[in-house]
């Protein structure tokens, strides 16, 4: 890369043409003929131009392809994919012919209901279904009429067929044609979308774009950027949260071969190299003198002391589906069980540690990075730089996994921060240890539960004492009810399929200055599933009945029921195992979708876990692409029956003790189980896929092993039950 000239890199020569776009999401662009344009672009090239940037679009160029600029971040979980077929479908066009690229970051992506320009919480088919659609729908329609008009013809006489118009008598045209045309219609007001039945696309598995780019090697990470005089920017942050530099002997560091100079804010230090393998050696040869401050003493048993502490505390109600005071429903019940259950703190560990290119001139601020949320990382970025937010040209790039880290843009401003102070571009990068010592984990709780039963053994009433950090305090504090609850905190909660006529959360929270807190896999939704379903199978196995029939008589409704009697169909449910394996059961309706999963495990004499298989039933609404899916909650299922089974993030001192994946323990490949996906049809609009799989796996696993150990398991993870 190191050879390729800056605008090579950028744009393919000779690639400039003028193409027809067509806004998406702004409501003033619906009402406006002006909001079609023609717009000089490139293939590839997403830098600001003479021309303003405006809303999303989709484009046509003179060769006929269809470009789309998709706000939606690629972490792996095959938006771009599905962005595609959305557009190919409604446009007719064959999906080869659509090219996905990313938007620079717009007000106009912000969507009714969202914090800002944001990708999470498994939704980005969900909010883009409708409007791709609509959108490919009227273009197509457009062109039909701008086709009519040139042929002088009834539109009702033609019709689209890969990229093509046709007409009567032999009449055919690319869509390019008629982009001029085109452009002097006003917007139709009737849409009608394709029937679902006429689909040819939509509903069958499709192959990933991405895919051959990131196999060639040709896809674009941030670490991939390569600009003249470009420097290399090795990262070292105090270890602990709230530490400050003192000082630094950088002699021996700065003899190293390569190295350029070794740069340092109050809490971090830069050494900037030629290349990331002269800065690695010359920060093993650094020293540095830190002040820990308060934290500094901070270890995991004193984090869950501060808990337990605080849990005899009052809290907030935080969420209530009974008017009924929850004391006098528990006082009701037949019998109270209460329970303790204790969730650690999590890394977020994605492939890609962290990096971010960043060249700073008189003129602009540009960043190529990853960011969930690249209006607010913008909008940052240009505060912290005290310039206007049109200066700041912040291109998404590909990432290899987030789950949640990059929604937090603290690492691409402590690079602005270092490249500020030197006038060539910097490329910084975390190595894999820093990654982890800089991480946002997820927080640790407690959740102590009362549950009442009634004199048939079902569950009435639940209270549910909830301690722990609010990440939402710390990253927008105005998304906060105002009682002071985080929402995030009842996911999960406020959907269980379940009639449980008196459920009531209770929210104490109390802040870990020794962390910063981030979202994880799943939200909320991952520690409360956990919780509510370890409950339900708790008071089935009291009841002594089976556990999908004691959900059956919670009277779940008719989705949850389908994907409970489709897994237990795959599972042969009815049919009894060894004696030597356990199996466990966990339902969720989250993000809209519906998920059923059994688990098969076994205990070995050296008190191993082997996981045999996996069954799993999903309602994700229309499958857009179903082998994607599968493979998503495949995925996901791996995460969180991994994370279950070993990982926790311990301190000590104020330290991250886990610096890598020798500490942190992840599934190897030999001991993945086999994990069979079954998709229920549904004309329901699509929902939410990528973090299913990893909030069930936890109760599910936790059922397993317990109906092993013949005991309840209240804490992760779990083989701290078999040391």
């Amino acid at each position: 890369m190191s050879d390729i000239s800056r605008r090579a890199f950028l744009t393919r020569a000779g690639a400039l043409a003028l193409g027809f776009s067509f806004p998406l999401f702004s409501g003033k662009a619906q009402d406006s003929q002006s909001s079609l344009k023609f717009k000089n672009s490139t293939d590839d090239d997403n830098r600001k131009s003479s021309l303003e940037y405006h809303n999303a679009y989709i484009e046509i160029t003179p060769s006929n392809e269809v470009v789309f600029r998709i706000p939606d971040i690629e972490l792996g979980q095959g938006i771009y994919t599905a962005a595609a077929m959305l557009l190919a479908e409604e446009l007719e066009v064959e999906l080869s012919a659509v090219k996905v690229r990313p938007a620079l970051p717009s007000p106009e992506y912000i969507l009714k209901g969202e914090l800002t320009e944001i990708t999470w919480g498994s939704g980005s088919t969900q909010k883009d279904w409708f409007p791709l659609q609509q959108a490919a729908a009227t273009l197509r329609i457009m062109l039909i009429e701008s086709a009519a008009q040139f042929w002088r013809i009834n539109p009702d006489q033609c019709y689209t067929q890969k990229g093509q118009i046709y007409g009567p008598d032999n009449r055919q045209s690319p869509y390019s044609q008629f982009l001029v045309p085109a452009d002097k219609l006003s917007i139709p007001k009737d849409i009608i979308l394709k029937k679902k039945e006429a689909y040819s696309l939509i509903g069958k598995s499709q192959p990933r774009v991405d895919t051959p780019s990131k196999i060639n090697g040709k896809a674009i990470f941030a670490a991939d950027i390569s600009l003249p005089a470009i420097k290399t920017g090795y990262m070292i942050a105090c270890p602990v949260v709230g530490g400050k530099l003192v000082r630094i002997h950088d002699q021996q560091a700065r003899q190293v071969q390569g190295v350029v100079d070794i740069l340092s804010l109050e809490d971090m230090v830069c050494i900037i190299a030629e290349h990331f393998w002269a800065a690695s050696k010359a920060a093993k040869l650094l020293k540095i003198e830190w002040d820990f401050g308060p934290n500094g003493m901070t270890s995991t048993d004193s984090i869950y002391k501060q808990l337990i502490q605080a849990s005899d505390q009052k809290g907030i109600v935080g969420y209530s589906n009974s008017s009924v005071k929850i004391e006098t429903a528990l006082a009701a019940t037949s019998h109270v069980y209460k329970m303790t259950y204790r969730q650690p703190m999590l890394a977020h560990a994605a492939l890609e540690a962290l990096s971010c290119t960043i060249e700073i001139n008189d003129n602009h601020c540009e960043i190529w990075s990853c960011s969930q949320t690249p209006l607010r990382t913008q909008d940052r970025i240009a505060e912290l730089l005290k310039r206007d937010k049109k200066d700041i040209i912040f291109h998404n790039v590909y990432v290899g996994g987030s789950f949640g880290r990059r929604l937090d843009e603290d690492y691409i401003l402590q690079a602005v921060k270092f490249a500020q102070k030197i006038s060539y571009p910097l490329k910084c990068v975390w190595s894999r240890e820093e990654d982890f010592l800089q991480d946002h984990v997820r927080p640790p709780y407690l959740d102590q539960i009362e549950v009442g039963v009634g004199a048939d053994g079902l569950l009435t009433t639940v209270k549910h004492n909830l301690v722990g950090p609010s990440i939402m305090a710390r990253w927008d504090k105005s998304q906060l009810t105002k009682e002071g609850m985080d929402p995030d905190l009842f996911l999960g909660i406020n959907t269980i399929p379940y009639e449980i006529p008196h459920y009531q959360l209770n929210y104490t929270r109390c802040d870990i200055d020794a962390i910063i807190p981030g979202w994880w896999q799943g939200n909320g939704a991952t520690r409360n599933v956990f919780v509510i379903e370890s409950i339900i199978n708790k008071c089935a196995v009291k009841a002594k009945k089976d556990v999908i029939e004691y959900r059956k008589q919670l009277k779940v409704d008719a989705r949850a029921t389908a994907v409970m009697d489709l897994v237990a169909q795959h599972a042969q449910w009815d049919q009894p195992l060894s004696k030597d394996i356990g199996r466990g059961f966990a339902l969720a309706h989250v993000f809209n979708s519906y998920i059923a999963m059994v688990v098969e495990a076994e205990v070995t004499a050296m008190s191993v876990v082997r996981l045999h298989r996996v069954i799993v039933a999903v309602d994700c609404g229309l499958a857009v692409n179903p082998d994607q899916i599968a493979a998503q909650i495949e995925s996901s299922a791996i995460i969180g029956l991994g994370s279950a089974l070993y990982n926790e993030v311990q301190l000590e001192q104020g330290k991250i003790v886990q610096r890598n994946f020798n500490q942190y323990r992840i599934l190897h490949m030999n001991e993945a189980p086999q994990i069979e996906v079954h998709i229920i049809k549904s004309d329901e609009a699509p929902s939410g896929v990528g973090e299913l799989g990893t909030i069930v796996a936890a109760p599910a696993l936790a059922h397993a092993l317990g109906s092993i150990l013949n005991k309840q398991l209240y804490s992760l993870p779990l083989n701290k039950y078999l040391l």
